[in-house]
């Protein structure tokens, strides 16, 4: 493997770089928050689309966010791959146009099949938050990519938290068909103020000249050179595990909640929170929403220190630290006897798992072959929307057969495990080793060998 850049190389290779990072969030904010703009309100959108058994709604809505994720495993390597061949800013905006497309269109469905196609082709078509990471990582100092990548991952959990909200608001207020028109034009601006601001400098490997070219920038083999690296495959396989910790609880975290109702001389239909002596029954239904709350505020946190915590005791150790406490933190999660508690130790679960995807994103970008990181989070891509199928129904399926209990302790020996098991197997990237000063340069070579 050829020696990377250091800092004094990089940097004047990527003029603008901070600029690039903050229309890049904004882009990645409006696009994740398209999807949780739109999807609370899929039920009732069914309901008027002529399907008024609840059975059969329930059904459809499953479908509809199945085959985005199904869609979305099947292109988002192949997407990457051309990111890498044609250009990352292409498929960043590709992914952006695309979904507002298909989100417009989706306000002038008459049917429900036509609803479950124009998904099924929102996912094929959009993927914005690997296109995102893929243009970041290409275009920012290699000493940098974790600052950058942790700050994007936080347009992720400001759309979860703010997506709900906002696409309840305005559905209320201008009606459900409505709400998709007014979640397209947000795309629209998104992708006008991403073609007009963010500079793609890293050529990519299908251009006149560049590494790569020719076959070399073939989709097949920009995907071959990604899996040919070890540790990127092994960096993969450890984001699946990662973003599985999040997938495979939720299905039970509201019947969790529904558990601790009527406890401490609160209502049957309300849970007791006391937090600092501030005293209050809650709804079960916000209750559950104030927890995910919680879980993306701590996790945003999280994202933010990712870089710092990175740079001083390794992204691999950071990575593998917060995974092994996460899911130790998953038991008392299994333990507790009410809310407060079951607040409290979800809280310290989001402010670890905040810092695993960003940190495992990182160590993607430099882990993967120079010119292939659009491959590279092409397949990143997939690995979440695997977990994203996968999670639900295997945590579903393990709370029937054992046990809510059970999910939470299944997961957190998934967690423990992975972080024992990855960690002979992935060794600090050298850029990042580099940037922590020769004292701190793990003994796998010295840093005169670049």
């Amino acid at each position: 493997m050829t020696a990377e850049p250091d800092a004094a190389t990089a940097a004047p290779d990527f003029p603008g770089w901070r600029r690039n990072l903050a229309f890049v969030w904004l882009g990645v904010f409006v696009g994740l928050l398209g999807a949780n703009f739109v999807f609370p309100f899929i039920p009732f959108f069914i309901k008027e689309l002529g399907v008024s058994d609840e059975s059969k709604v329930a059904y459809w809505t499953g479908v509809t966010a199945s085959v985005t994720g199904l869609s979305l495993t099947l292109t988002a390597p192949v997407w990457g791959a051309l990111a890498d061949r044609f250009g990352r800013k292409a498929m960043f905006l590709r992914a952006l146009v695309g979904a507002g497309i298909t989100i417009g269109l989706m306000g002038v469905a008459r049917s429900v099949w036509q609803l479950v196609a124009l998904r099924f082709v929102m996912g094929a078509f959009a993927g914005t938050m690997g296109a995102a990471a893929a243009l970041v990582a290409a275009n920012t100092p290699r000493p940098k990519v974790g600052y950058a990548l942790g700050t994007l991952q936080t347009g992720l959990f400001a759309a979860n938290m703010l997506g709900p909200v906002m696409g309840g608001l305005v559905a209320a207020n201008l009606g459900i068909r409505e709400s998709f028109f007014f979640c397209a034009s947000l795309y629209g601006a998104a992708s006008v103020l991403a073609f007009l601001f963010v500079r793609e400098h890293a050529r990519p490997s299908g251009a006149a000249g560049g590494r790569g070219s020719g076959r070399g920038g073939s989709i097949l083999a920009n995907l071959q050179a990604v899996v040919r690296e070890r540790q990127a495959v092994v960096v993969l396989v450890l984001l699946f595990v990662l973003w599985l910790s999040t997938t495979y609880v939720r299905p039970v975290m509201p019947l969790s909640i529904d558990g601790f109702a009527g406890q401490d001389g609160a209502p049957p239909d309300r849970v007791h929170l006391t937090l600092f002596g501030w005293r209050t029954d809650m709804r079960e239904e916000a209750a559950t929403g104030f927890v995910f709350g919680i879980i993306g505020l701590t996790s945003t946190v999280a994202a933010l220190a990712v870089a710092p915590v990175g740079q001083r005791v390794g992204y691999r150790n950071a990575v593998l630290g917060a995974a092994l406490i996460a899911g130790l933190l998953y038991v008392p999660v299994a333990l507790a006897r009410n809310f407060t508690a079951f607040l409290f130790f979800f809280g310290a679960v989001g402010l670890f798992q905040g810092a695993m995807v960003p940190g495992t994103n990182a160590l993607i970008a430099a882990s993967s072959p120079e010119g292939k990181q659009g491959s590279a989070f092409g397949l990143a891509a997939s690995m979440q929307s695997l977990a994203l199928l996968v999670g639900p129904l295997a945590g579903g399926a393990t709370a029937g057969k054992l046990g809510i209990e059970a999910v939470y302790v299944v997961i957190a020996a998934v967690l423990v495990l992975a972080a024992v098991v990855a960690r002979p197997l992935i060794r600090e990237p050298e850029v990042f080793a580099a940037g922590r000063g020769a004292a701190h340069v793990p003994q796998e070579r010295p840093s005169g060998a670049e």
